[in-house]
């Protein structure tokens, strides 16, 4: 088991990529890397049926967690009278800032850098949420933490979309680990070291189960997928 100080300076090196990484995170979508990659078009085949999903999914109040770029903000913004972009990276909420001034969505959005684990979020209050690219970061304890976060700052029946990594075969000849540290590089070479999973169809069924709620795959593709969950209120 990792010693305490280990993750902190794990999750420390992982804040500190994405922040630095906040002006080139994009690029990723469209299968453009700092070394060359193998297929780049299988990002772009992924992202764009993705796109119309968060469309029909996320809508009413709803909170963006890990925000990042906003990069799906313009896919279901027109859906949402009001909207929360939640993110600890001061970079990343710079280049959201971007998008929702260029939407003119400055009356209906607010911008909020912190910690979802102790923010202290309002309860009871999103009718829809969305966490692209998050979970995959977190280990068991996190995860746990998570989803009862996740259900109680949602209404009752309230939807919630999970958009993030999958392992297959394809992944599996890029060296990477199921669940482990991945080397990461910046376009100006700085590398770091973080901590990624990748997810199986059986993975997600185990999940649901284990956090009482009901999951719905809508999109299994080549990288990427979404899952669109909503909790089993019946359950503490």
């Amino acid at each position: 088991m990792p010693k305490l100080n280990d993750m902190d300076n794990s999750k420390n090196e992982l804040f500190q990529y994405y922040n630095e990484r906040a002006p080139e995170y994009e690029a990723f979508y469209y299968g453009k890397f700092p070394t060359p990659h193998p297929e780049p078009d299988i990002y772009n085949n992924d992202r764009l049926p993705i796109q119309p999903l968060v469309s029909q999914y996320i809508s009413g109040r709803c909170i963006d967690i890990a925000c990042g770029t906003g990069f799906w903000l313009p896919f279901y913004y027109r859906n949402c009278p009001a909207i929360t972009l939640i993110d600890q990276s001061e970079n990343m909420l710079a280049e959201c800032s971007k998008k929702v001034k260029g939407l003119g969505i400055e009356n209906t959005t607010s911008i909020v850098r912190g910690d979802i684990f102790n923010h202290g979020l309002p309860f009871s209050t999103y009718d829809s949420a969305l966490a692209g690219f998050l979970i995959s970061h977190f280990n068991d304890a996190e995860l746990a933490d998570f989803f009862r976060i996740l259900k109680a700052v949602l209404i009752g029946g309230g939807k919630f979309v999970i958009i993030d990594s999958i392992w297959n075969d394809e992944i599996k000849t890029w060296r990477l680990e199921k669940a482990g540290a991945n080397k990461r590089k910046l376009f100006d070479g700085r590398e770091y070291e973080i901590y990624k999973r990748f997810f199986e169809k059986t993975d997600l069924v185990e999940m649901a189960g284990t956090y009482h709620f009901n999951l719905q795959i809508v999109y299994w593709g080549n990288l990427f997928f979404t899952a669109v969950g909503q909790f089993d209120n019946r359950q503490a």
